[in-house]
């Protein structure tokens, strides 16, 4: 099932309906409807294998600091290069620190997959490890989505030079933060 919807997903983020995704399945709706109770719920379990797939890629890594840092960034504009139509269309009203502080299952997955990469930026910049939510915070407002897609797709950015200007955007805003 979440084959099929990944399928209908890629092709139509706005428009994907349970019936066009039930089709695809070659299942009837009632039962797509038995295996998730909405299309916003098999986005959500979608949407948690692209960031299980990111968590995974940073474990494998050797890397520390920045460089681990940039490995994972370099991972997560080309996930959005596939999956970010999907990822959007569901993104969250609520803010990110509200998400946070209440403990939001997408946002705690997330964080899983970037904090070691952020305590290492943190490290090699000298900074306190207390500053990890806002390193959280300013990561999530950089490495949106909509953001990227925007850099690629309208600016027409290839996905190196997206890294690092978000990259250096990111190191220069949390020391700026750090500074006051």
């Amino acid at each position: 099932m979440l084959d099929a919807a990944t399928h209908v997903l890629r092709a139509e983020p706005a428009t994907a309906t349970m019936q066009s995704i039930a089709r695809e399945a070659a299942l009837s709706q009632a039962t797509a409807y038995r295996h998730f109770a909405s299309v916003e719920a098999l986005v959500t379990a979608y949407h948690e294998d692209v960031i299980a797939s990111l968590a995974e890629h940073g474990e494998r890594c050797r890397k520390n600091g920045k460089e681990l840092f940039e490995h994972q960034a370099t991972r997560w504009v080309k996930l959005q290069n596939v999956h970010g139509p999907v990822i959007v269309r569901f993104c969250s009203q609520r803010g990110f620190l509200e998400r946070l502080q209440t403990a939001d299952a997408m946002t705690a997955l997330s964080c899983g997959a970037w904090d070691r990469a952020l305590r290492g930026v943190l490290i090699e910049l000298a900074l306190p490890d207390t500053l990890l939510n806002v390193a959280r915070f300013l990561h999530n407002s950089l490495f949106d989505p909509r953001e990227i897609m925007d850099l690629t797709k309208t600016a027409g950015l290839p996905d190196e030079q997206v890294v690092r200007r978000l990259s250096d955007a990111f190191y220069g805003a949390l020391s700026g933060w750090a500074s006051h």
